[in-house]
């Protein structure tokens, strides 16, 4: 069920904010046909100081954690079909106004796909920042924000559509819904009431490998607006749990430890950065056991991590986002510790090259200092995406599916090992005869891998022979294979592995079909 904020009985400290609640709900902001509202999973909109004259439209942002300063912008506006409505905002955005120029808001008709307007413009002079579309809007309800939106009902669904997968499993410290606590709920800055929210976390690895694994550990939403981290971290567990045999090869020799959305109350609120209990408060800055800052989700996500992972892992990536300019996404990573010269990290750059690092000393009490302190993790970073003018989901859906391609680049078994000891062997070869001229259609990837159906055509053949005999040699030297064939009887599969053979003594490079 897609969580919704609820106007419920509040302290008396709250009742005159609540009144411009329930007045401007019953109303909207209105002039002719356009009206306007934020009361939605994530909307963000001072409603009360908003205003619509004819076409053109005055927004109001919410100030929440940084006083007569707006950071997050989410809302709805109705009577807009056939209409080209101008947009107005003041640019007393948190980290100056400067960093309003050149970006550029978005629009979508069912909060799904999301488009950039066509016309951003900031006037420092006049303190504003305008927005517009060339074309008139085709549907009557169109929502605009400030970025590519992701809601709280977005993680709980996603939550859920993935839960009944194989390679998906509770924590220690979870139920079987992948609960592993509940946020406090309360009432946010306009009175109304934030219901209690699930805390998921959860496992990716493949049960049936009891090798040891390298533990990672994941976590996104802990600022409320924040909200480009979740659609890499999102994308990043897509990976995980495809049916590649990348991600198959890497479930075998590693377990992702995920925890998708810290501050559901925040996200939901629509806060600009802060949780609801706190809102006066960093949640990135009370990462500190015991008592976390009295931070309820904090606490809460911290202690299931120390749990479930026993304290003990090798790598912590908090996926996070950043208003501020710059060329492009980048990671807080310690340099002094050389972590930027971890295999992983190397990798992924070479994927993203374009991805910069800045230094990071691990001083505040931020999830990955706590990563460091708490997990002991050996690579522990905070990964920022950029509000990026042009850069719409598919963007950060590449980045995410490139951190899952470093780990399965640099972690998984090598490629030939059959039986996943981590070293291609004659027992390999022994799998390998086994299988040879047989189907494997109808497998997943890796158990049609694991049969020795390397090149994933559905049979065992004379290519999957070239490419085994490539993996072995390329770890145990140039003439190990003929050793290998060399001492032990011809095996019984027959004619594929005659043929084979005779092929390796007539042919100086890998048998591979292309």
């Amino acid at each position: 069920m897609t969580p919704s904020l609820s106007v419920s009985p509040i302290p008396l400290n709250r009742v005159r904010a609540l009144a411009v609640l329930l007045l401007t709900l019953a109303s909207g902001v209105a002039s002719g046909q356009i009206t306007l509202s934020g009361n939605f999973d994530h909307g963000s909109l001072d409603l009360a100081n908003s205003s619509v004259a004819g076409s053109f439209v005055q927004l109001a942002g919410r100030d929440n954690f940084n006083p007569g300063q707006w950071k997050w912008l989410y809302f709805s506006a109705d009577g807009v079909a056939g209409e080209a409505p101008t947009f107005q905002i003041d640019d007393d955005f948190v980290t100056g106004g400067g960093n309003l120029n050149d970006h550029e808001m978005v629009y979508s008709y069912d909060q799904d796909e999301w488009f950039f307007f066509d016309n951003n413009a900031r006037n420092a002079a006049a303190d504003t920042f305008t927005f517009s579309n060339n074309a008139a809007f085709a549907n009557d309800r169109v929502y605009v924000a400030y970025g590519l939106p992701y809601s709280v009902g977005r993680a709980v669904n996603h939550v859920a559509a993935i839960a009944s997968s194989p390679w998906v499993a509770p924590t220690l410290s979870g139920d079987a819904n992948l609960v592993v606590g509940q946020s406090p709920g309360g009432f946010d800055d306009l009175g109304r009431g934030v219901p209690q929210q699930d805390l998921y976390g959860y496992r990716i690895t493949d049960p049936d490998a009891t090798n040891a694994k390298a533990k990672v550990v994941l976590a996104g939403g802990v600022h409320s607006n924040e909200t480009l981290g979740n659609h890499t971290l999102e994308a990043m567990v897509d990976y995980l749990l495809g049916d590649t045999l990348e991600a198959g090869l890497l479930r075998r020799r590693a377990e992702f430890y995920v925890y998708p959305m810290v501050n559901p109350d925040g996200r939901l609120a629509g806060y600009n950065r802060s949780t609801v209990e706190e809102p006066n408060l960093d949640p990135n800055r009370f990462w500190d056991p015991p008592n976390y800052g009295g931070q309820t989700e904090i606490e809460a996500i911290g202690e299931a991590m120390i749990a479930d992972t026993g304290g003990d892992v090798d790598f912590f990536i908090d996926f996070h986002s950043t208003v501020q300019k710059g060329s492009g996404h980048f990671a807080f990573i310690d340099l002094d510790r050389n972590f930027h010269l971890n295999p992983v990290w190397q990798r992924f750059l070479e994927l993203e090259p374009t991805v910069g690092e800045s230094d990071a000393s691990l001083i505040n009490n931020t999830g990955a200092k706590f990563g460091l302190e708490q997990l002991d993790a050996g690579f522990t970073i905070t990964f920022e995406t950029r509000f990026l003018a042009g850069e719409n989901e598919d963007r950060f859906v590449t980045l995410g599916q490139n951190f899952g391609q470093a780990f399965a680049d640099v972690l998984a078994t090598p490629f030939g090992d059959l039986d996943f000891d981590g070293f291609v062997g004659g027992d390999d070869w022994l799998i390998f005869t086994q299988f040879a001229e047989t189907e494997t259609t109808g497998l997943s990837a890796i158990a049609s891998y694991a049969r020795g159906d390397l090149n994933q055509d559905g049979v065992v053949d004379v290519f999957d022979f070239g490419l085994f005999k490539e993996a072995y040699e390329a770890e145990n030297g140039a003439s190990a294979f003929a050793r290998l064939l060399a001492g032990v009887p011809e095996p019984g599969a027959g004619t594929l592995l005659t043929l084979a053979m005779t092929l390796l003594a007539t042919q100086t490079r890998p048998i591979i079909r292309g």
